[in-house]
Formats: C-alpha cells, structure tokens, sequence
C-alpha cells in the first residue's frame, strides 16, 4: 500500500515537473480572437427579401479595347517624316485600316507607326502604344531516319508493255475437191429380160 502512494506521489510530481517546465507556442499572426459578441459576417438582406444590387463593373482601360494586328511602317526616315504609314488596327474586335495622322475614333489619332508598333494620341500627344505580339514559335522536331527508297532517282525505269495476244484466226480447211472425169456414175443394178435382179 505504502508503495502505491509513493508511486502516485511521484507521477503527480513528474507531472507537474513537465507543465512548468514547458513553453506555450506562440500565437500565429493571421489568429483573430473569438468573440461572443461579434456579429456574424453572413449578409442577411438577401434573406430578408431586400432586391440584389449589382456590383459596380470596373470599366475597361482605354488601351484593351485596341489590337494592332499589322503595321506597313516606312523604310526610310525622310518618309517617316512625311507621315507615311499604315497600320491595321482592331477597335472592339472589328479591324480597321488606319493611316499616320488619320483619326481613330473619340479624337485619338495614328501618330506613328514602327516595325513592331503603332503611337496613338490626342492632339500630337502620344497617350499609349500598341505592340504587335510575339510571333509563335515554329514547331520542331526530329524527322525519322531515311530507309532506301523504292523510287529510281536517276530515271524513270521504262515500263515493259504488256503483250497484246492476237486474235488467232482458224483458216478453213480445204475441201478437196472431186474431179468430174473421176466420179463414177452409181452401179445400176444388173436385171434379167424380165426385170429380176441378178445375184
């Protein structure tokens, strides 16, 4: 009995030697405090029958509704100068054909055009750029190895015509031919005075 006591006694000790011995982990810094007394985060007009309100959309930039898809942009810097031009130009998905110094639309004008983009702006200032995008890259791969192939190269092999059977044409065959002076008249049988044949 004593020892059951000493051996509790000794756990319970153990015990609370490991609770004051222990540090608590620090509290994350994304841990809110659980109140009692917060409102739920639920909105409950639509339950209530209040009408939905659309969420204000955010309205495009200026920029996305255009898409340069080509440019003819002047070689020479003397015809740069001059204005000269083209660059094709999608307005909300609709192309259109647009030269140096020609108006856009809402008072934007082409101003310039380069090998790769086009200046639009108001007045002769440029307000924003469009870029022609990146070509694709061409698709590569390895072509399997070359066998032999049937095909004469040096020249087409001149193809044996095919023998044509002739018809074969039976001659008639000769009918010989009788000799009067070699037919003899039937042998008319030989009769007695009276008309009785003779054996």
């Amino acid at each position: 009995m004593t020892f059951l006591v000493w051996a509790l006694l000794a756990c319970s000790a153990a015990y609370w030697a490991l609770q004051l011995g222990s540090r608590s982990l620090a509290t994350p810094s994304q841990a809110l405090p659980v109140l009692e007394n917060s409102a739920p985060a639920v909105d409950l007009t639509r339950l209530l029958g209040a009408p939905v309100v659309a969420a204000p959309q955010a309205v495009p930039a200026q920029e996305s509704r255009y898409k340069l898809l080509g440019v003819v942009a002047p070689k020479s810097a003397s015809a740069a100068q001059a204005g000269e031009g083209v660059a094709l130009i999608a307005v909300d998905g609709v192309a259109r054909t647009v030269r140096v110094g020609a108006s856009l639309e809402d008072g934007l004008q082409l101003l310039a055009v380069n090998a790769r983009s086009a200046s639009i702006g108001k007045d002769g200032a440029e307000s924003f750029q469009l870029q022609l995008e990146a070509p694709t890259t061409p698709a590569t791969g390895a072509l399997p190895a070359a066998g032999p192939s049937p095909v004469n190269l040096g020249g087409r092999a001149q193809a044996q015509p095919m023998p044509v059977p002739m018809p074969r044409f039976q001659q008639p065959q000769e009918q010989p031919q009788e000799n009067p002076l070699q037919r003899q008249p039937p042998q008319q049988p030989q009769v007695d005075n009276q008309g009785n044949p003779v054996n």
